[in-house]
């Protein structure tokens, strides 16, 4: 299930991110869950209590894109390099074996490729369409992870083979973003969309823009949209080891999920 997810993922978007309810609800039971990452913006934990399984969890997601000044001052944010951050913020500029933002040719990218924009979003935006149009996606490697003989490839693996899953896309993206001072946070959750059958594991990327807080964006798809509501988030922190997960399906995947609002 997680292999045909991850090929068919793309197609995910043909769902435009405006036409997706301002608010969804859920009702979920996880094994061992995160509750600084799930209940998060634009995810609000609502009731949680333990059961013999796990923890049953309701959830509340917000739209983010329904805020109009939001998106304004996601667009306006100036850049400022060598900008200061809150030390729970900063050490997302910290580099780890897997997004090494210090790698020479990852800081040569980041400096002729993104030097000389004023606007974090701008920054956001030209390394999303970079990584995305670098990575191929690598079936293989797919199988690779699904068969435990591989969790993610760091960094400047990826960029010297240019193919990667959603978490080798996340890590170059990452690295870029860390190199130009952008907080930027490795994200993990559950995709789930019954209606057209998708369910299974994601990862993408957090970046911090001063004066909204954190925002998702999709390094594999090129997007700085995301699609709330239908991706759940379980898990985040400097990359895959940072979060913590020992396997997929006890850390990441429900199990049991029904979205009690709307109903399907």
């Amino acid at each position: 299930m997680r292999k045909l997810l991850l090929l068919l993922w793309g197609a995910a978007w043909l769902l435009p991110v405006c036409a997706q309810p301002d608010t969804v609800k859920f009702d979920l039971l996880i094994e061992t869950p995160s509750l600084e990452a799930i209940d998060d913006y634009p995810q609000c934990v609502t009731r949680i209590s333990r059961e013999d399984a796990g923890y049953r969890i309701a959830l509340t997601v917000v739209s983010p894109y329904a805020d109009g000044t939001r998106k304004t001052l996601f667009n306006a944010c100036p850049y400022t390099a060598g900008a200061m951050y809150a030390p729970e913020i900063g050490r997302y500029l910290e580099s780890t074996p897997l997004i090494d933002a210090g790698r020479a040719e990852i800081a040569l990218i980041a400096d002729t490729l993104l030097g000389g924009m004023g606007k974090t979003g701008d920054i956001i935006r030209k390394g999303l369409a970079f990584v995305h149009g670098l990575l191929t996606y690598d079936d293989s490697l797919v199988l690779e992870i699904d068969a435990g003989r591989c969790r993610t490839l760091d960094a400047g693996t990826v960029l010297d083979r240019r193919r990667g899953t959603c978490s080798e896309y996340t890590n170059l993206f990452a690295a870029l973003m860390r190199c130009k001072g952008i907080p930027t946070r490795f994200a993990v959750g559950y995709v789930f969309m019954p209606e057209r059958n998708y369910r299974g594991t994601h990862a993408w990327a957090e970046c911090y823009v001063e004066g909204i807080g954190w925002c998702a964006v999709d390094p594999q798809n090129g997007s700085a949209g995301f699609p709330h509501g239908y991706v759940l988030k379980m898990r985040h922190g400097l990359d895959y080891e940072d979060c913590r997960i020992r396997t997929l399906d006890r850390d990441i995947e429900p199990l049991e999920i029904v979205r009690t609002y709307p109903a399907p």
